[in-house]
């Protein structure tokens, strides 16, 4: 019996016109089936699928070869942005300067803060990775640097200081806007052990965001300031002792001095507001109340800063200058204290950190990524250190021997030979020389000088390596 299929071919040889109908209804079925999976491989090559259809739609006139010449350029267009995004990559952390002592690596965030302790055996930093690091200061010269891991929970630290025994450091804590207090350990060799959490300071103001920390080198209290205006005295278990109102409209930085006597505050006023920490004899707190100004801006002021015992200050300003005062006075008798040095500061309308060496020889004014030495004898301008880091500078400080200065910024924190600090140095000997009245004080300013400038050349020689 036959099937389906001999019928059918029976029916296809008898009628030529049932022939030729499935002929045409096959090809038409076989192109359909091509057009459809070029377009579907077309479709595949875009990214995300739409744009390759996308793509097909407007070159459909086109020919082959418009075809080839618009992937080449999809090609090149891919180049150039992951060339872009190249430029937008940091450079490497293998910064190098002739007065560079080395660069202390370890966190993988950016430095939001760093402090000397008192003695100046350690130095704390601060990052947005979570961590502090201790590092050993004697190490600073050493081709590789240890440090001790401080892990801050669930937050970060934005500013950090030693508490003056070096057996604590205080923290704020960014997220929860509260003080921190951290115990450190000592190990059974006597180095630095791991930080551990030993108070939490009450939340002050939820909405205002600290500017400044640090605590008084006796240890009797602790200063915070916000830029809500609010310089708080705290005890050393977070209990307020008083709340003052800087009165700068803006504030903009406050800073303890060395010797915790005073605490100046700047802002959008045109004037340092120098306040005094007054304690009795017998250790009672008595109040913060206002020492002396150092005025003679003629606009806001960005920062100040305060050398060991206090006698100098120096303050940078929008109006372009920086100024030294004379603060060795007895303001408690009214008087007031008198402008030393006026110096250009050329970037006005970039905030300047502006910092003052513990012997109060020695000037240093970060802007941007760059760092200016000013003398502090004869107010000349005596060094330049530019490009420091890929984002602006953080802070900067002197070490407590004037021979280092500290930079902070990015993931790393710079040391830096204080070069310009010798040659200060010698500067302030002669002119001390030229005020001697015997000749055993001549003859032992010529001896310091003699000395100085064998530590310049020997600081000359290690530079230039």
């Amino acid at each position: 019996m036959a099937g389906p299929e001999t019928h059918a071919a029976v029916a296809s040889a008898e009628d030529p016109t049932m022939l030729l109908y499935l002929t045409v209804v096959v090809g038409a079925t076989v192109i359909v089936l091509v057009w459809l999976f070029r377009r579907g491989r077309h479709e595949g090559a875009g990214p995300g699928g739409g744009q390759g259809g996308a793509e097909k739609q407007t070159g459909d006139k086109k020919s082959t070869g418009d075809n080839s010449a618009s992937k080449k350029g999809m090609t090149k267009v891919s180049k150039k942005k992951v060339t872009q995004d190249w430029k937008k990559v940091p450079p490497p952390t293998s910064y190098t300067h002739p007065e560079l002592i080395t660069s202390l690596k370890g966190h993988t965030g950016n430095i939001t803060s760093g402090s000397y302790s008192a003695n100046g055996k350690h130095f704390i930093s601060a990052a947005d990775d979570r961590t502090v690091l201790i590092w050993s200061t004697k190490d600073f010269g050493l081709p590789s640097h240890k440090s001790i891991r401080g892990n801050i929970e669930f937050d970060y630290a934005s500013l950090v200081c030693w508490s003056p025994d070096t057996k604590a450091f205080i923290i704020h804590k960014q997220s929860a806007n509260a003080i921190e207090v951290y115990k450190v350990s000592k190990r059974p060799d006597g180095t630095v052990g791991n930080p551990q959490v030993a108070l939490t300071f009450p939340q002050h103001n939820n909405i205002a965001d600290v500017i400044a920390l640090d605590i008084d080198i006796s240890g009797r209290f602790i200063m915070s300031c916000n830029n809500k205006n609010e310089l708080i005295i705290w005890t050393l278990k977070g209990e307020i002792l008083q709340t003052v109102d800087p009165r700068h409209g803006d504030t903009y930085s406050a800073i303890l001095s060395p010797c915790g006597r005073f605490i100046a505050t700047t802002g959008f006023t045109p004037d340092v507001k120098v306040w005094h920490v007054k304690y009795s004899k017998e250790g009672n707190f008595e109040g913060v109340k206002r020492a002396f100004d150092l005025t003679g801006h003629n606009a806001g002021i960005y920062s100040c800063g305060i050398n060991s015992d206090s006698t100098r200050m120096v303050s940078v300003s929008k109006d372009g200058t920086w100024k030294l005062f004379d603060t060795d006075i007895e303001f408690e008798k009214g008087q007031q204290p008198y402008l030393l040095l006026t110096g250009d500061y050329d970037t006005k309308t970039q905030p300047g950190i502006i910092r003052l060496s513990p012997d109060g020889r020695t000037i240093a004014i970060a802007c941007g990524n760059n760092l200016t030495f000013y003398s502090a004898v004869t107010g000349e301008k005596l060094s330049f250190i530019p490009s420091i880091y890929t984002g602006d500078i953080l802070n900067i400080m002197f070490d407590p021997s004037n021979k280092m200065i500290l930079t902070l910024g990015d993931r790393h924190v710079r040391v830096f030979h204080n070069v310009a600090g010798y040659v200060a140095t010698i500067q302030d000997l002669k002119q001390s020389l030229q005020k001697a009245t015997n000749s055993s004080m001549k003859d032992r300013i010529k001896q310091q000088i003699k000395e100085a400038e064998a530590a310049l050349e020997n600081i000359k020689k290690v530079t230039k390596k």
